[in-house]
């Protein structure tokens, strides 16, 4: 394997002032957007009760709050939700004195959180609770240590030998956690409640005994396509790291054995049946990857070189991405529902997934934003082009634009305005990570086009 870490492209790297000046630029906006985005989240559906004695109330339950499992969900949604604070405080904040940055993202996220609690107290429909401060103010710290240990990890793999330029583990880590919240949560999946009541081991033991082998003849297939380049990427990750093709293959394999039968038991503690036929597709897929890359990869790499590594990595990892959006894979026939899509509130942020109180619409932030991140990390790297509208991490936004439009064509798919947000944050995220980390741009994929 040849690194194609040789420095950059001469003249396509903005200084290291000119880009600190780039994110000044947009720092203030996007935390006012980000803060409007956190209001709405959590204080929409206000009804004003300013009576002393139900403030009082409020205020002895907030600071004795009760534990159920819709308060472990919600909790887990609001460390999404200010995780994206954490993650975004990060991005915007100029290179250096990162400690000091990830405080600041803390204490305004404790503040923020503070303020919201405080409001909630005034309202007879919401819950205020300081366990959503805690809950959000971890997810602040957690986003901005990831964002943090992201930079960290890139810096210490720079010079490193690599297939494109940047650490395959940018693109197996990422893409990995993803296809598990996919096993774990599956978006077709989700509803099929075993028990609604009962603990997580009651559920737990209700799936296992309630296990139907004739899943096993009922395998999801379109899966198939989502999971294999987890096995792949995986393969070149464990590659870069020194062990041979067939070594890293053997232990994807039954790394990826062992974690899917786990993730496929554990979510019947959800109240999600234990599905044999997913399961068996799932592991296949990967191995199959897996298998694939070691086959693959050693002539890919005598037979690929150069700007043409990173140019089919891209239309390959691009492809993908529009895979997921196609989900369940069945066109809308119904002119009714494409119109009742475009009609919905999709343009208003967390709209839909603030009507859901579940495990999934956790997922639902997290997948995509795994999903996207490593394509951002590319672009910085290997641009599309180097000026212009296909310059930055402008041609991911594209993609996700393109691929949230082709929801309106999708059977049991919406559109939504989120969606875009999070997949936007994380090419962002990835892309800054990137270039902080130390990387610069090795070329453009595509040559500048000629003056007329």
């Amino acid at each position: 394997m040849r690194s194609l870490r040789d420095g950059p492209e001469a003249g396509t790297e903005p200084s290291a002032a000119r880009f600190a000046a780039q994110l000044g630029r947009v720092r203030v906006p996007a935390r006012l957007a980000y803060v409007g985005i956190i209001l709405l989240a959590t204080l929409s559906s206000l009804n004003w009760d300013l009576d002393a004695g139900a403030v009082a109330e409020r205020i002895g339950r907030m600071l004795r709050p009760a534990v159920s499992g819709i308060d472990i969900v919600d909790g887990a949604r609001n460390l999404v939700l200010f995780a994206g604070w954490g993650l975004l405080w990060m991005i915007t904040t100029g290179p250096g004195r990162s400690w000091i940055a990830l405080r600041n993202a803390v204490v305004t996220a404790a503040a923020l959180s503070l303020s919201v609690e405080g409001l909630q107290l005034l309202s007879d429909t919401r819950v205020a609770s300081v366990l959503d401060v805690a809950t959000n103010t971890g997810g602040a710290l957690a986003g901005a240590l990831v964002s943090v240990l992201l930079v960290i990890g890139l810096a210490e793999a720079s010079g490193a030998r690599s297939f494109v330029g940047i650490p395959a583990s940018i693109f197996a880590i990422p893409y990995g956690c993803a296809v598990l919240a996919e096993a774990f949560v599956p978006l077709f999946r989700q509803e099929l409640e075993i028990l609604v009541s009962g603990g997580a081991l009651q559920r737990l033991a209700t799936a296992l005994g309630g296990f139907r082998w004739a899943t096993l003849l009922a395998p999801p297939i379109g899966d198939f396509l989502l999971f294999l380049p987890a096995g792949a990427l995986c393969v070149a990750w464990l590659h870069e790291g020194g062990r041979a093709y067939r070594t890293s293959a053997l232990i994807t394999g039954f790394g990826a054995a062992a974690a899917l039968v786990a993730v496929e038991i554990a979510h019947g503690g959800i109240g999600i049946q234990i599905h044999g036929g997913a399961v068996l597709t799932h592991i296949a897929a990967v191995a199959t990857g897996a298998w694939l890359a070691a086959i693959g990869l050693p002539h890919f790499t005598r037979s690929v070189r150069g700007v043409d590594r990173p140019r089919l990595l891209t239309l390959v990892y691009g492809a993908l991405i529009v895979l997921w959006s196609l989900r369940p894979f069945r066109v809308e026939t119904s002119l009714e529902a494409v119109v009742a899509k475009l009609a919905s509130e999709w343009w208003i942020p967390l709209r839909f997934l603030g009507m859901r109180l579940d495990l999934f619409s956790v997922v639902d932030v997290l997948a995509p934003f795994l999903i996207y991140l490593p394509l951002g990390a590319l672009l910085a790297v290997w641009p599309v082009r180097r000026y212009g509208r296909l310059a930055g991490f402008a041609p991911a936004i594209y993609l996700a634009c393109a691929t949230e439009l082709i929801q309106i064509l999708v059977a049991q798919r919406t559109l939504a305005i989120t969606d875009l947000m999070i997949q936007a944050t994380a090419v962002a995220v990835g892309w800054v990570a990137v270039r902080r980390a130390g990387f610069r741009p090795h070329g453009a994929q595509l040559p500048p086009r000629r003056a007329t």
